[in-house]
């Protein structure tokens, strides 16, 4: 589509062009990284003065110096190379070398990809990175980078699930800090996983967006709203006027694992709003808490329960919660208990309030399905979108909040 004639396209010329116009741009990066690739090969840099590939593509480009790296690096990564003899070698990423070669991502997703393989440690070895690899260019595709960022930290998270080994002991390690700073108070500090969960599980109902009304929207962004929520919460507390002098019963805190992790040492519990754990912390936790069951099929899907009724009962809406792990949307990170739960096909149109017709989504994702061509359907019980006819692309299912797709890495 010539510029001059842009603005006489249809909606949906607008969304091919701008579609075909980010593939060919990721054509001409990926171009660019075998131009490069061939400029390191001969030695080129030197030929013309320059001590590294990396400073003459830095001058050539008019890039960063880190630009210029990341270009160098992408290059030895995901293109095959020329070993002893001049037999061609394997590219190091091959899942990303093939979405790289077929233009369906860019510099800033591989650029995710092998941030997130250079955290993965040592001792997990190359079978591991592998998985890893062919997984984060599977999503590539349809995730943007800071969906994918997210996805590769809690990739991380499931295969090395203790971290690095602390100096102090989470409890000595805790610290809240009130900073005097314009006028207010500048908050600081760190929790453990455990301790957090506790502070979230009690400030999430809280912090729910206000309900918009005619005159009213809520403006507040979700750092503000948990700021909101937790002077709330101590309002509340001091009202009550139940205040122990030391301590305090502990908030509900759902742990979603197997029941052989909780009988047993060894496996993976996720928090609600924490992310993972281990075995050990999670029989803790449970140790003095009350255990919700929820029964799970043969492929871990929650099975059916209650009746059907256009208002989704709570045994319904627990279930859904426990499989989608918070909005099913592909990419989308909002927890569990912000989300609505939808009909897959509406109630108008005779669709049963059943595990296996409803789906948790965020209140902008809920939105979407009912204004948009996305569809939804389930496929062995988990529910797969699939994109309008503009974006094109596979069914897709969002990665993270599914633990289950990530654990079998370590398998």
């Amino acid at each position: 589509m010539a510029t001059a004639t842009v603005w006489q396209g249809s909606d949906a010329e607008l969304l091919a062009e701008l579609g075909a116009l980010e593939t060919r741009l990721h054509a001409t990066w990926a171009q660019m990284l075998s131009v490069i690739a061939e400029v390191d090969s001969r030695g080129t840099a030197a030929a013309v003065g320059y001590t590294t590939t990396i400073d003459l593509v830095r001058a050539v480009g008019r890039v960063s110096r880190g630009e210029a790296r990341a270009r160098v690096a992408a290059a030895a990564d995901v293109l095959p190379t020329r070993g002893v003899g001049g037999a061609p070698v394997e590219p190091r990423l091959p899942a990303t070398a093939a979405a790289v070669a077929e233009h369906a991502i860019g510099a800033a997703a591989v650029r995710v990809i092998r941030s997130v393989l250079a955290r993965i440690p040592p001792h997990l070895g190359a079978e591991t990175r592998a998985q890893v690899e062919a997984e984060l260019a599977t999503h590539a595709r349809t995730l943007d980078a800071g969906q994918l960022t997210l996805l590769g930290t809690r990739i991380l998270a499931y295969l090395d699930q203790d971290g690095p080994r602390p100096h102090d002991t989470p409890e000595t390690r805790r610290r809240l800090t009130f900073t005097d700073r314009d006028g207010g108070y500048e908050l600081g500090g760190w929790l453990d996983r455990e301790a957090a969960e506790i502070v979230r599980s009690a400030l999430s109902p809280l912090a729910a967006p206000r309900s918009t009304t005619d005159t009213e929207v809520d403006l507040r962004d979700a750092a503000q709203r948990d700021a909101d929520a937790l002077v709330e919460l101590a309002q509340r507390a001091l009202e009550a006027g139940d205040l122990p002098t030391e301590g305090g019963e502990r908030p509900q805190i759902v742990v979603t694992m197997n029941l052989a992790v909780l009988q047993g040492r060894i496996g993976a519990a996720s928090l609600a709003l924490g992310g993972p754990i281990n075995a050990d912390v999670a029989r803790r936790i449970a140790c003095d808490a009350r255990v919700i069951p929820v029964v799970l099929g043969a492929r871990g899907e929650p099975l059916d329960i209650g009746r059907a009724s256009y208002t989704v009962p709570t045994a319904i809406r627990r279930a859904v919660l426990v499989r989608d792990g918070g909005c099913a949307f592909p990419g989308c990170s909002v927890p569990a208990r912000w989300c609505d739960i939808h009909h897959c096909t509406h109630w108008a149109d005779h669709g049963p309030t059943s595990v296996g017709n409803c789906v948790a989504l965020c209140g902008r994702h809920h939105r979407l399905i009912h204004h948009s061509h996305w569809r939804i359907d389930m496929t062995g019980g988990i529910p797969q979108f699939h994109p309008p006819p503009w974006l094109g692309g596979p069914p897709r299912r969002n990665p993270l909040n599914i633990p289950r797709d990530l654990i079998r890495i370590r398998e």
